[in-house]
């Protein structure tokens, strides 16, 4: 029997008029970003193609609280372990700061694993290099200390208790691991738009409590010379006030982050932050966890249960559906797919390597390295080596409309 017309894809597009379709103004809105940087156009971001500009009205160029013209006559917030400011301060100003979150024996490991990895990826030829800094992904598989920060264990991370009752208290029981990445700002690189982490929920807008919140491990002294991280405090206040789909007036200005090694800072999904511009001769590290309610992902994990004969016919717009094709700010395997990395053209990096890999018994993970690492290690072909080959040849062969498959493990000499 003939398909009835009105399930035809021409009659559909006929009948689906711009002033017919369902919610279109809403979702489109561009809101709050629209409005937001249309009154404060000191939101510009810093063209990474040029130099670094200061001395002018930049969100990048501002101070620590204390010293800001602005905010030095606010009480905002200090270093404290009780639990009671903590509270208040994250309902207040959208963050707090948790003093000797991590020991010092603790403060120590966490930042002699990051800059070992860090130089490990960097001679195994896997380092995620961005116009702020070097990123280091998935952490989980990159140190026992990163394993007990994500599990809050006061064996890795000293107040990991008062954290998970902040967090249970936020996000409410079974709250899961959305990231784990550490942000290396380098000297004389940009600084990051400013943004919110929960913007992938947007126009829709939490009026009360924020869907994912984000844990802060300091492991070294910040501040406004060395990039300390940039926050309008109180910001996620004006975002839930304009709710959802809302307008962004005027905003106060941003002060750089000031903290001592071992602080921990917890911080409001919806507060305006960015990674600042370091002025200092050194890199300086702070790794962020993000963690989110348990139903912002799919029921089933198609990632793991799909067979391999379904990924092999699979269409991108299935590979999508299941979560296989790395196009948002989630869903995203050891940093692929993160911030455009994976991306050419049109076409977005898919993660059927990986799953390609791991049916084969040949998935071979980043874990931990150091520029000491035996040549063996550093010269391994990791599997994120095949779905940045992947990119790279449908880059210089201009099949942007195609991605094929990887054909096994390849070694790979050069990445975008």
């Amino acid at each position: 029997m003939p398909v009835p017309q009105e399930f035809t894809r021409d009659y559909v597009e006929a009948n689906s008029p711009a002033d017919a379709l369902l919610y279109t103004d809403f979702l489109n809105s561009g809101e709050p970003w629209k409005s937001m940087h249309a009154n404060n156009p000191w939101l510009q971001a810093p063209d990474p193609s040029k130099p670094l500009e200061f001395g002018g009205d930049h969100y990048w160029d501002t101070t620590v609280g204390r010293k800001h013209p602005y905010w030095s006559q606010y009480t905002l917030p200090r270093l404290t372990k009780d639990i009671n400011q903590l509270r208040a301060d994250l309902r207040e100003w959208g963050f707090c700061l948790i003093e000797d979150g991590l020991s010092g024996e603790q403060c120590r490991r966490f930042l002699e694993r990051l800059v070992d990895q860090a130089e490990g990826e960097r001679a195994a030829g896997v380092a995620y290099d961005t116009p702020t800094g070097q990123i280091i992904n998935t952490l989980v598989n990159k140190g026992r200390c990163f394993s007990a920060c994500i599990e809050q264990d006061p064996e890795g991370v000293q107040a990991g208790p008062v954290i998970e009752q902040i967090m249970n208290e936020t996000l409410g029981q079974g709250w899961i691991s959305h990231s784990f990445l550490a942000i290396g700002a380098d000297p004389g690189c940009h600084p990051q738009g400013l943004h919110i982490d929960q913007a992938p929920l947007l126009p829709w807008m939490t009026s009360e409590a924020p869907a994912l919140f984000n844990t802060m491990y300091i492991p070294q002294d910040v501040d406004e010379v060395n990039g300390g991280t940039l926050v309008i405090p109180g910001s996620h206040r004006v975002l839930m006030d304009a709710g959802s789909g809302g307008k962004i007036g005027q905003l106060p200005p941003t002060i750089n982050l000031e903290a001592p090694a071992g602080t921990i800072m917890l911080f409001d999904g919806r507060l305006l932050h960015g990674t600042g511009a370091n002025r200092s001769d050194k890199r300086r590290y702070v790794a962020v966890s993000s963690t989110v309610k348990p139903w912002m992902r799919s029921q089933e994990n198609w990632v793991m249960s799909v067979s391999p004969e379904v990924l092999a016919r699979a269409s991108d717009k299935l590979k999508h559906r299941m979560g296989l094709q790395a196009v948002t700010y989630g869903a995203t395997v050891e940093g692929f797919g993160l911030g455009g990395r994976g991306q050419v053209g049109d076409v977005t990096g898919d993660l059927v390597p990986f799953r390609e890999a791991y049916d084969a018994g040949e998935y071979e993970r980043v874990g931990e390295l150091s520029a000491g690492s035996p040549e063996s290690d550093l010269r391994k072909v990791y599997t994120v080596h095949a779905a940045l080959e992947r990119l790279r040849v449908a880059r210089e062969s201009g099949q942007e409309g195609k991605v094929g498959k990887s054909g096994g493990k390849r070694h790979v000499s050069s990445f975008p």
